[in-house]
């Protein structure tokens, strides 16, 4: 699996129990930092300084210990206060209002899928907001339909979505160069367009352990009506793990 080569910091207090966390994340390739009071934290956000992607803290953390976190933790992020995501039932309005107003941004609230945690984390790592970097964001769906190449048609699962391309999982993937022709059932209405098959992953040319076999595609003809819903429906997805 591939490795985010970057840590991820979960502070944690006896309220939250993070550790299922910490080992979701660390099946997901992501490396982690596990520190139980802000001194440690400190400590070790100080240590791995040029590797620290973000930092985990429990909807329950303390409202008197916000600033101290911003101040000793999340100033060693490269991202700030963006590299922030706060884990766990839906944080109290007072704790939202701090974060918000020093730059945080993402929350995941329980119970969660283990790609949208894949996905926050992403997020949280990018030094540019997620709305500026939503060309390279692809969001988790599960949605399916059919593409096309000429009279060859092909029923596939939409496993990840961006406004420049999507990764189809099926296990006979089209060749890399092939142009098809698509069909998107969002909920705003169909986006249909025609994408180039860019890479492809099967039995005998692996790729990711936790991605399927299929095809990624790169947009090539995308009218405007229909790239306009679509970034619509990946600005409205990101937009449920928004303080």
């Amino acid at each position: 699996m591939a490795d985010y080569e970057r840590f991820a910091l979960i502070l944690d207090n006896e309220d939250a129990a993070l550790g299922p966390a910490a080992v979701q994340l660390i099946d997901l390739g992501i490396d982690v930092l596990y520190a139980n009071d802000l001194d440690e934290a400190s400590l070790l956000a100080t240590q791995e300084r040029t590797r620290l992607g973000a930092v985990v803290v429990p909807a329950s953390f303390a409202l008197d210990s916000v600033e101290p976190l911003l101040a000793r933790v999340c100033c060693q992020l490269q991202a700030g206060p963006r590299g922030l995501v706060v884990v766990g039932r839906p944080a109290r309005e007072e704790l939202t209002r701090m974060l918000l107003r020093r730059g945080a941004r993402w929350c995941l609230e329980e119970p969660y899928q283990l790609r949208e945690l894949r996905f926050l984390m992403t997020a949280a790592m990018a030094v540019a907001d997620a709305r500026e970097r939503r060309k390279h964001l692809r969001i988790p769906t599960e949605m399916t339909t059919t593409v096309f190449m000429g009279r060859h048609r092909k029923e596939v699962t939409v496993h990840d979505l961006s406004v420049t391309g999507a990764y189809f999982a099926t296990p006979h993937p089209f060749l890399e160069a092939s142009a098809l022709s698509i069909d998107l059932p969002l909920p705003g209405g169909s986006v249909l367009g025609k994408v180039v098959v860019v890479n492809a992953k099967t039995a005998d040319k692996p790729g990711r352990d936790d991605v399927p076999d299929g095809m990624g595609v790169a947009f090539t003809d995308l009218p405007s009506p229909g790239a306009a819903t679509l970034a619509r429906y990946i600005d409205d997805w990101i937009g449920r793990f928004r303080l």
